[in-house]
C-alpha cells in the first residue's frame, strides 16, 4: 500500500493507473496524517481478510459532513467500472481528455485520473483548457458564469460538464444552459466510485431503489467493498449487493429526485422543518448568493435553523430572512440566526464544515 502524491497529477496518474493494472501496489488516497500507510495498525487492517483485503486497490478517505471520516475500500474492478460506463455515457472516445480542476484528495478528483487512464489520455491543466470534458462543483460553476473568465470558455467549449458535490439549483443549470454550456448533473458517492446517477437517471449497470425508510440505495459494478477497519459502519450501509446512503429521495417517472439528507430534518418546538426546503426558498430570492441552512441547537426551542451567507455582505438581515420564510412556509420554520462569513469553510468538494458553521458566533440571532 502507498500513499498517492496528491501534488503531481502525472505521478499520481500513474500510482493509480499500476494500481489498476494489478502492476503495482495498491494506493492511498488521503490529505490525512493519521492513516499511515506504513503503520502497524494500517497494515493489521489490511491483514483482516472479512473485509476483502485482497480486492483492494484504492482506499480513499470521504469527508463526510459532519462524522469522523472514513476509508473507502474499492477494487479496481469498481475504479474501472465506473471510469468506463461514465466514459461511453457521456461520449467520450479514445484520445478525449477530462479536466484536473477538481482537488485529487477526493473520489471527484480521482475520476478526473481514472477517467482519463481508459481513454489513454492525461488531463488538461486546472482551469480546463484542451478539456473535452470538465468535472466542476456548483459553486466553480456559478463563478465562472459570473466572471466570464477562462474556465467559462473553457466550459463553453468542452463536450459536456459534469456538476454535482453538492444540491445545483434549477437556476444555476436553467442559467447554463442559456450560455450553451453542456450541463450534465451527477449524484453519487465515494461508496459507488463517485458519480452513477446523471441527469437524474442511474448508468448503465446502476439500480436505485427507495427503501422503508425513504433513504436511497444503489447498486451497480462500482460499489466499494466495504469501509476499512469499520465493521458497524460497513453493517450498516453496506447490505448484500446494496449500498444504503444517507440520502431521501424518490423515484419519479424512472426519475431520482433527491429531498435531502436524513438528518436535514430538524424540529424545532415541536414543528418538523426541512432545511432543505428552508434553504430553497431564500436562495430563489438572493440567487447570487452563497447560501445554506443548517440547524443548531437552541436551548428555547430545541433546535433551529441558522443561514450561512458566504461572500460581500450585501445588507441582508435576520428580518428580512425571516419575513420570506415566515410568509411563504409559516413563522415556525423561520430561521433565528444569521451567519456572515467572507467565504464558506469546506472539509471536501462541495462540503461545507457543519461543525465549524454551528458553533461559530452568529453575524445576528434572535
Amino acid at each position: 500500500m502507498k500513499r498517492v502524491n496528491l501534488f503531481d497529477p502525472v505521478l499520481a496518474r500513474e500510482q493509480i493507473h499500476q494500481a489498476l493494472a494489478g502492476t503495482g501496489p495498491a494506493v492511498l488516497i488521503s490529505s490525512s496524517a493519521k492513516f499511515d500507510p506504513e503503520s502497524e495498525n494500517f497494515k493489521s487492517l489490511l491483514s483482516e481478510k472479512t473485509i476483502g483485503a485482497e480486492q483492494i486497490a484504492v482506499l480513499i478517505e470521504t469527508s463526510g459532513s459532519s462524522g469522523t471520516p472514513k476509508l473507502v475500500a474499492l477494487s479496481a474492478q469498481a475504479i474501472n467500472s465506473s471510469a468506463k460506463v461514465t466514459n461511453q455515457f457521456l461520449g467520450a472516445e479514445i484520445g478525449d481528455r477530462w479536466s484536473l480542476t477538481l482537488p485529487l484528495n477526493h473520489i471527484a478528483g480521482i475520476n478526473q485520473l481514472t477517467r482519463s487512464i481508459n481513454l489513454g489520455t492525461t488531463p488538461a491543466p486546472s482551469d480546463g483548457e484542451g478539456a473535452d470534458f470538465i468535472s466542476v462543483v456548483p459553486t466553480q460553476l456559478h463563478r465562472a458564469i459570473q466572471n466570464k473568465d477562462s474556465l467559462f470558455n473553457n466550459l463553453l467549449a468542452a463536450k459536456k460538464v459534469l456538476v454535482g458535490g453538492a444540491p445545483t439549483s434549477e437556476k444555476l443549470i436553467d442559467e447554463a444552459l442559456e450560455f450553451g454550456i453542456s450541463i450534465v448533473t451527477s449524484y453519487g458517492m465515494t461508496e459507488m466510485g463517485g458519480g452513477c446517477v446523471y441527469n437524474s437517471l442511474p448508468l448503465p449497470g446502476v439500480e436505485i431503489r427507495i427503501d422503508g425508510n425513504g433513504l436511497i440505495n444503489l447498486k451497480g459494478p462500482m460499489i466499494a467493498n466495504s469501509y476499512l477497519g469499520d465493521s458497524e459502519a460497513t453493517k450498516k450501509h453496506f447490505q448484500g449487493e446494496w449500498f444504503v446512503t444517507s440520502d431521501v429521495g424518490q423515484i419519479i417517472n424512472g426519475e431520482l429526485k433527491i429531498i435531502g439528507r436524513s438528518d436535514d430534518l430538524i424540529i424545532s418546538g415541536g414543528e418538523k422543518i426541512s432545511a432543505v426546503k428552508v434553504e430553497s426558498l431564500i436562495r430563489s430570492h438572493y440567487p447570487d448568493l452563497e447560501i445554506i441552512v443548517i440547524g443548531i441547537s437552541d436551548i428555547e426551542w430545541g433546535q433551529a435553523l441558522r443561514v450561512v451567507v458566504a461572500g460581500e455582505n450585501r445588507g441582508l438581515t435576520l428580518s428580512q430572512i425571516r419575513d420570506i420564510v415566515g410568509v411563504q412556509i409559516g413563522r415556525f420554520a423561520a430561521p433565528r440566526s444569521l451567519l456572515y462569513l467572507e467565504q464558506m469553510p469546506m472539509i471536501g468538494i462541495g462540503k461545507p464544515d457543519l461543525v465549524l458553521l454551528r458553533s461559530a458566533q452568529a453575524t445576528e440571532e434572535i
